[in-house]
């Protein structure tokens, strides 16, 4: 665990210095621009992360599992890296050719309920090409085993540079259209800084080793960028089909509210994201020496982790719910229960672990694909039927139901196929301490200064829990992290 504990601490401190900087970009972006103006850069964001994972035609499943068998830094990986770059040029020209098809019908679909976007059409290519790069420099970086830069660039240096263009819109200095700019130019440049940090970092190999390859090698190369294009987009499509069918149905300005308050929900997923950044590589490595006892150890450690982190952060988000709407403008009131429904959805995403890495780096892999490319189907006939009767939480209800869904296929599959089985006691005693925890917060009373109320009310309830989880150890490996912070503060 040394390596995933470092790493993983560093991205989680990265993602949470992130997400407060978030946290102030969302309340910001919500005050400053129209819910409609949110929802151009929502859907720029959705439509650029379908594309882009088509256009790396699979290459970053290739690479979290199959890098073990090229890695030997001193052969430059045998080329690794020039065939991900490669590949990746190819998925974008096509993928350039398919938006230019259907370009037209973009613009049709939209330009009555989210004329704006159209406006704005101009960024998405772009913006495709360089998340492409990211993903592909990413993974690299994380199948090198280092997998903080991307957390660094992309949840801190982002975000901080984003508050800077917020702060020019604020006083005037720019337009809405160079902050679009902007925008998109900040997402971009991630890309970028991994592109340098690989080369500082003696990485940067683009010379293949002719006959490394060998045909039995390059067969599961193919055969695994084929299902990953499949899992891969349908999973994509999973998670951004709401913003789009929402979209869809209610237009762009209810697009920008469904996004503001979609950010409070995936508040849940940030500690979950830094273990699976670099737990892929890790259980990709232990399959390929067959140690399928420390994988299992990995599923039950990061099962009631991050069991015990998520449900800290839903009673956190339940107890403060309304302090949370006050924060908000008045135009997003309706997403009260858009946050409530995501985040117990997310909080069952947490506390199944890393169920999905371990399916995707195992030699089952193509039935998790086959799975999720069903479940687009479920997906979207649930936004289909609930989007109209319950407008954007009905959207939140479909992605609840799909999380829950999804997790449970996982779960059942590893126990039927390596007998993995992550829960114990200590799960049931983390639920019981979340609602002892969750409890006092119905009895205090809401004061009239709301910065003071949300810290209060935090400060109990999260006092609570983290006490009676120190005394239960409940969370082993959670426990020793938290004592061992408390003993340098000491």
């Amino acid at each position: 665990m040394g390596i995933i504990e470092k790493q993983a601490t560093k991205n989680v401190i990265f993602s949470y210095l992130g997400a407060g900087l978030g946290f102030l970009i969302v309340l910001w972006s919500a005050h400053l621009l129209t819910p409609a103006q949110n929802g151009v850069t929502k859907l720029l964001i959705s439509y650029s992360a379908l594309f882009s994972q088509f256009a790396n035609l699979g290459f970053t499943a290739v690479t979290i599992r199959l890098f073990p068998y090229f890695r030997n830094k001193e052969k430059g990986h045998h080329g690794f890296l020039f065939y991900a770059i490669l590949v990746s040029a190819i998925g974008f020209l096509l993928c350039w050719i398919v938006y230019l098809f259907i370009k037209s019908n973009l613009i049709e679909t939209n330009i009555e309920k989210s004329a704006l976007f159209v406006d704005y059409l101009i960024y998405l290519m772009p913006l495709t090409l360089f998340t492409v790069y990211f993903n592909i420099f990413d993974s690299y970086l994380r199948a090198t085993y280092s997998s903080v830069a991307g957390a660094f660039t992309r949840e801190l240096l982002q975000r901080i540079l984003l508050i800077g263009v917020l702060i020019l819109f604020f006083f005037d200095i720019i337009s809405f259209s160079v902050f679009v700019l902007l925008f998109v130019s900040f997402t971009c440049l991630p890309t970028l800084m991994l592109l340098y940090y690989i080369v500082k970092q003696k990485e940067w190999h683009i010379k293949p080793v002719r006959g490394f390859v060998s045909k039995e090698l390059r067969k599961e190369m193919i055969k695994l960028s084929l299902y990953s294009i499949l899992a891969g987009g349908a999973g994509v499509i999973i998670l951004n089909i709401d913003a789009i069918m929402v979209n869809k149905f209610l237009g762009e300005a209810k697009t920008g509210v469904y996004g503001i308050v979609f950010n409070f929900g995936s508040l849940m997923l940030i500690p979950a994201r830094s273990i699976y950044r670099i737990t892929s590589s890790i259980v990709a490595e232990n399959f390929k020496q067959n140690k399928i006892n420390e994988i299992h150890k990995l599923y039950i450690q990061s099962c009631n982790t991050q069991l015990a982190i998520g449900v800290l952060l839903f009673i956190g988000i339940w107890a403060n719910i309304d302090n949370i709407m006050l924060l908000l403008p008045p135009a997003y009131a309706s997403g009260k229960y858009v946050i409530l429904i995501l985040s117990a959805g997310y909080l069952v995403e947490m506390a199944t672990g890393i169920n999905q890495v371990i399916i995707a780096n195992s030699a089952y892999y193509r039935y998790d694909a086959y799975f999720v490319i069903a479940i687009v189907g479920f997906v979207i006939l649930a936004n289909y039927i609930f989007i109209p009767l319950f407008g954007i939480t009905g959207s939140a209800i479909a992605t609840a139901l799909t999380v829950l869904l999804s997790n449970t296929f996982r779960f059942m599959f590893l126990i039927l196929k390596f007998k993995m089985q992550p829960y114990n006691f200590n799960s049931i005693k983390i639920v019981l301490i979340a609602a002892a925890a969750f409890l006092p917060s119905f009895f205090i009373p809401f004061l009239n200064n709301l910065y003071l109320d949300i810290a209060i009310r935090s400060s109990i309830v999260g006092g609570i829990f983290i006490f009676l989880i120190l005394k239960s150890e409940a969370t082993p490996e959670l426990n020793g992290k938290i004592r061992k912070n408390l003993g340098r503060f000491s």
